[in-house]
């Protein structure tokens, strides 16, 4: 489905790659009225992650067959090992559905896909590891995949993501509080969390908030990979805050385009990798008017391939420089520390 935005993730991956320029950043420490909306409060101040480790994800599973399901409604599916087959979970045209304590490995495709108008799915303490794209939901609403774990998702593109809206929309669509890492040489994984088309409402925006991701998206198959996208060909009304990220890809979080998005508060640290180039970006390759990206109070520290630290840059070809800009901190004194070392408790 991204494959009709390959030609301009490139463009934007030789942009960026010419740009050698360092920009000066000035620094608060206060929010400001946003938006859009949302009942999540923020920190600038904060200097641990938070997450979900206080939960017990301790789980005995029941080996199961893949399961799937359409037109089905009220019901839970838990405690399953699935391994294999062309999705693990599958649900079509369903709602009022609890995907909890499950293991999901090896699919041909997605481990978990949710599509044809689903509504109020909730997967929660579930452990992901490989299928060519962990959770893949499209044309659905009232979705949200909080407090998982997502290890070595394979790829390739246009695959590759642990977790992927597109064409999400209406209230309640989160993808809150998951741990996601993908070991370096493992698979050709892409844009980690991306939200691609969709559109929350005003005061109840789609939320990407409180994950914790440590990337290995050395690979250049699509252009420009990246840890968290949002406004991928557009949409509206959407979060990304308080997100922890390292290592996270050739761009370590980026807005492509849409309006009423807003990414603060986020700390995002890259080493130099074979295929590492910028910590924070904004661009518009959505082919439509991109207006209201707030990108506020971030911290970020990020290197180029050749050693050179390239921590934001705004495309000029976009004609517009976020709100809020001026207020992330550049430079800022982090490391990779930011997070464990290791972040995936469940196997």
């Amino acid at each position: 489905m991204k494959l009709q935005n390959r030609q301009l993730r490139k463009g934007i991956a030789m942009a960026m790659a010419a740009l050698s320029a360092t920009l000066l950043i000035t620094s608060c420490t206060k929010d400001a009225q946003v938006t859009p909306q949302t009942s999540e409060t923020t920190s600038a101040t904060s200097t641990a992650p938070t997450n979900f480790a206080s939960k017990s994800l301790a789980v005995a599973y029941a080996t199961s067959s893949a399961v799937s399901y359409s037109g089905k409604s009220n019901f839970t599916i838990s405690g399953l090992s699935i391994t294999g087959g062309t999705y693990c979970i599958y649900l079509n045209n369903c709602s009022n559905v609890t995907i909890t304590n499950c293991r999901l490995a090896n699919a041909a495709k997605y481990e978990v896909y949710i599509t044809g108008n689903c509504r109020n799915i909730y997967m929660n303490n579930c452990f992901v590891t490989g299928g060519v794209s962990g959770v893949h939901v499209e044309n659905s609403s009232g979705v949200r995949i909080n407090t998982n774990q997502f290890l070595n998702i394979n790829g390739p593109f246009p695959g590759g993501n642990f977790v992927q809206f597109v064409n999400v929309n209406g209230g309640g669509n989160q993808i809150n509080y998951n741990r996601c890492e993908d070991v370096a040489g493992i698979g050709k994984p892409e844009d980690g969390l991306s939200v691609y088309k969709s559109n929350g409402l005003q005061g109840d925006s789609i939320q990407v908030i409180g994950n914790w991701i440590k990337g290995g998206q050395y690979y250049n198959t699509s252009g420009g990979a990246a840890a968290i996208v949002l406004g991928d060909v557009g949409g509206s009304y959407q979060v990304a805050r308080n997100n922890y990220v390292v290592n996270g890809g050739f761009v370590g979080m980026q807005v492509q385009g849409g309006s009423h998005i807003k990414m603060d508060h986020n700390t995002i640290y890259g080493a130099v990798t074979p295929y590492s180039n910028c910590g924070l970006c904004y661009g518009n390759y959505s082919g439509t008017t991109s207006t209201d990206i707030n990108i506020s109070y971030n911290k970020v520290k990020y290197f180029k391939t050749n050693g050179q630290e390239m921590d934001m840059w705004v495309d000029p070809k976009a004609g517009y420089t976020p709100i809020g800009w001026s207020t992330n901190i550049g430079k800022a004194n982090i490391s990779a520390a930011i997070l464990p070392t290791s972040i995936i408790t469940l196997n």
